[in-house]
């Protein structure tokens, strides 16, 4: 009994049992849900598994530094070296594409406890590494293929070794593991900077400029690469940046009508100044920026780019809005480092930053917000409940226990959700059903001169699918034989042919596939491309039997199309 009293109230206890909650939420059926892959995660096992058989990308370079090329989006490239040791160990696979991410997170636990005790206590360190252990954000996160979870551990560890160390040595871990940042995830290259700048003010009264300037030129020098070849942040932000991302096109067409109407009515100096460019992407920047923080965004609906890692719901439990209201005030209120609190809310506040340039809300882009979510929630849980807010020794354990009821249905009831609902009707954001395809794709290659596979209505990188879920010879990728590609204005790259397989946008039509209909085509596409009735040569569902792709013989097309005209002319349609 006493063994087990001395147990209880070891806090190291705790701190076990949430690793072991942590492992569990992230590694239980981690090959499977999400059903199927990304094609950002497929191609990330791809080059791992490209690099681990030849030293080299798909696009045949020899262990790319600063970036891979990828579809032309230009990847980091530290989460595909770290994936490479997984594919040797459990071969191409989902769960060997998403271990790395899975560990990072668990990994990111352990790391907020340590960071909480040392900026504010060791209960608080306890109780951050809970919230960030159970958060769905963080949850759904790791157990996807995506770099973004290493940039999130190496933050942490950063902080932890730039903040309250008597030690100038410390600050050397701290550019070396912020510099590697930017090496996981192209939102790091605006926010590393600014971490790194505020823990050299934040010591900048302890130690001397002189020895603050030996850590600096380590970062410089660690993430000169990345800005002598360009490629990785310039084209990534032509994408996907707020100037030039899909939305922005919107966005101008909404500007020129507005400045249209107002022409009618005012002198052309006045609409120019009121309807521009520069207040356009100001305002929304501003919009985008204030989303990350909203109710909604966080506690109820959450964004609609999670649906490949959540469902819809919000990216954290609503009970924790209370704690990160709490925190936030004993933050400010009740600290007594006062340093602190003004650096840790000014880290808060920057984290949204590099997703607000992109859009509103990308589940990915802005998990840098994590861990201080994570620890204010600790913070406003500590302040609660041992500040004396419950005078009534009671009425504070009655709180105590109601709050872990709480903690634990919510946990239940979204992990039931998760393994069951979203692993069925969500499947389709995780590009479920590729697997199938190409596995048929293969086995019916040989019996026809063309394959046509179209993406209409399932927009990704077809191609990488094939190579992936087949194993395709990295060797022969890589020489380009017999492969057909282009790049289009903003440098995305598409895969128009490997061998006898197209990867076509929509269905050609019939007299472009076989001018004369003599040669022996596969046509694969969504069910809405297809007549109702026709003879299939084989479907792909999802996991709810809902039929994914049709594939049609073009003879029986033919011969479809032959029939039909025969009723018609008879006037029977």
């Amino acid at each position: 009994m006493e063994y087990l009293r001395k147990l209880i109230s070891n806090r190291n206890f705790y701190l076990f049992l949430i690793i072991l909650l942590a492992v569990f939420l992230r590694f239980y059926q981690l090959g499977d849900v999400p059903s199927g892959l990304t094609n950002d995660e497929t191609n990330i096992g791809y080059e791992a598994y490209s690099i681990l058989l030849t030293g080299k990308d798909q696009w045949n370079n020899f262990m790319p530094l600063t970036n891979f090329k990828g579809f032309g989006d230009y990847p980091p490239p530290l989460y595909i070296y770290l994936t490479t040791p997984f594919v040797w160990m459990f071969g191409l696979n989902s769960f060997s594409v998403r271990i790395t991410s899975a560990i990072f997170g668990v990994l990111s636990v352990i790391a907020i406890y340590f960071l909480g005790k040392k900026l504010f206590n060791e209960k608080v360190g306890i109780f951050s590494a809970l919230f960030l252990g159970i958060m769905p954000w963080a949850l759904g996160l790791s157990r996807m293929g995506i770099e973004s979870n290493v940039g999130i551990l190496f933050t942490i560890l950063a902080l932890l070794a730039g903040f309250k160390n008597n030690s100038i040595k410390f600050l050397y871990p701290t550019a070396i593991l912020l510099a590697l940042t930017m090496y996981t995830y192209s939102a790091y290259i605006l926010f590393a900077p600014l971490v790194f700048g505020l823990i050299l003010f934040f010591n900048l009264g302890k130690f001397s400029l002189r020895n603050l300037l030996l850590p600096l030129v380590i970062f410089v020098l660690l993430i000169l690469p990345l800005f002598i070849h360009k490629d990785s942040a310039s084209v990534r932000f032509s994408q996907v940046g707020l100037i030039n991302n899909v939305n922005s096109v919107g966005l101008i067409n909404t500007l020129n009508d507005e400045r249209g109407q107002c022409l009618k009515s005012y002198y052309p100096v006045f609409c120019k100044v009121v309807d521009n460019k520069v207040t356009l992407y100001v305002s929304t920047f501003f919009k985008n920026y204030l989303a990350h923080f909203s109710p909604n965004f966080l506690y109820i609906n959450g964004t609609v780019t999670q649906y490949s890692i959540l469902p819809q719901r919000g990216l954290d439990y609503i009970f924790d809005s209370l704690l990160l209201f709490f925190g936030l005030y004993f933050l400010l209120r009740k600290n007594k480092d006062l340093k602190v609190s003004f650096i840790f809310l000014l880290l808060f506040l920057l984290s949204a930053l590099p997703d607000s340039l992109t859009g509103d809300g990308n589940y990915s882009r802005a998990s840098i917000m994590q861990p201080f979510i994570a620890l204010i929630d600790g913070l406003g849980f500590y302040y609660i409940f041992e500040l004396k807010i419950f005078k009534n020794r009671k009425i504070k354990y009655l709180a105590f226990f109601s709050t872990l009821l709480i903690v634990v249905f919510s946990i239940t009831s979204f992990y039931a959700v998760y393994l069951t609902y979203f692993k069925n009707n969500y499947s389709i954001f995780s590009q479920y059903g590729y697997q199938d395809l190409m596995i048929k794709v293969k086995a019916q290659k040989n019996n026809y001169d063309k394959i046509y596979i179209s993406r209409h209505l399932n927009d990704t990188k077809q191609y990488v699918y094939y190579l992936f879920y087949n194993k395709y010879s990295p060797q022969k990728y890589q020489s380009k034989k017999d492969v057909s590609y282009s790049q289009s204005s903003d440098g995305w790259i598409s895969i128009d042919r490997i061998e006898n397989i197209y990867f076509v946008q929509n269905p050609p039509p019939v007299h472009l596939i076989s001018p004369f209909g003599k040669d022996k085509v596969l046509l694969i596409s969504n069910p809405v491309d297809f007549p109702k009735n026709i003879k299939l040569a084989f479907v792909v569902k999802d996991k709810l039997g809902n039929v994914l792709f049709k594939a049609i013989n073009l003879s029986d097309l033919l011969e479809y199309n032959k029939e039909q005209e025969a009723l018609r002319l008879k006037g029977n349609i």
